[in-house]
């Protein structure tokens, strides 16, 4: 990909959090306390899902980065608004595989947050959420296709981001950025692009978290799609308890 096209990848992933972002800001109340419950939800089901990788000191920067901040629905608006602000400032410094990478992270949080509301919009009329209301809801949802991609997507920006802490270059020119991102106002976004690039120098070889993640969340995802009441029964029980 050339630096024009991770640019205009990046812009256009950009737009499409503003549209979702100003869509979950449009909402009722109830649906808004309904998909923060949802997204809390997931969050505590990825914490269980992924304990193990969790109490390993090598791989838990990676989990909190990754898990928490792209797959899991944290609220990172501020992150966004920044992002908009200095595409141009990024497109001068950054090299363009981790300009596609920014969009590539974009694009997970996008994708996720997409669903996230349309499953939220569903199990709005259920009193409680286990795991079986989940997997109805993805049933009722039925983006299996879409989901799996997602799944890509999570495998393609984790070698992205593999792939760029082996450049050192790179990585200590984001380090150096601190200082002046945050005296610029963009510290959030500097912030999250070290927290990554950390987290994956820190845990070296990304193939076993990278694995670790799709293999579990399609084997969970092919049981509900084939009528599993508890898709992730084998790892979490009948959890989580939230």
């Amino acid at each position: 990909m050339s630096k024009a096209e991770a640019v205009a990848h990046l812009q256009a992933q950009i737009d499409r959090n503003q549209v979702i972002a100003d869509r979950i800001r449009a909402i009722d109340p109830e649906l808004r306390q309904r998909l923060d419950a949802l997204q809390h939800w997931q969050r505590a089901r990825l914490d269980a899902t992924y304990a193990d990788l969790r109490d390993d000191p090598r791989y838990r920067p990676a989990c909190e980065f990754f898990l928490d901040e792209l797959y899991g629905g944290r609220d990172v608006h501020e992150r966004d608004r920044q992002l908009g602000r200095v595409v141009p400032v990024m497109r001068r410094f950054l090299p363009a595989h981790l300009l596609q990478a920014v969009g590539d992270a974009v694009r997970l949080q996008a994708v996720s947050l997409e669903f996230d509301l349309a499953l939220a919009e569903l199990l709005a009329a259920r009193p409680e959420l286990k795991q079986p209301d989940y997997a109805w809801a993805y049933r009722q949802h039925g983006a299996w296709e879409e989901r799996v991609d997602q799944l890509g997507l999570i495998r393609q920006l984790g070698e992205l981001l593999d792939e760029t802490v082996r450049r050192p270059m790179v990585h200590r020119l984001i380090r150096l950025m601190h200082g002046p991102a945050v005296m610029a106002g963009f510290g959030a976004l500097q912030g999250f692009l070290q927290r990554g690039l950390d987290a994956f120098a820190h845990m070296g070889p990304a193939d076993h978290f990278l694995d670790t993640i799709g293999s579990r969340e399609r084997a969970a995802l092919d049981a509900m799609q084939g009528g599993s009441e508890w898709p992730f029964e084998q790892w979490i029980g009948k959890g989580p308890e939230v």
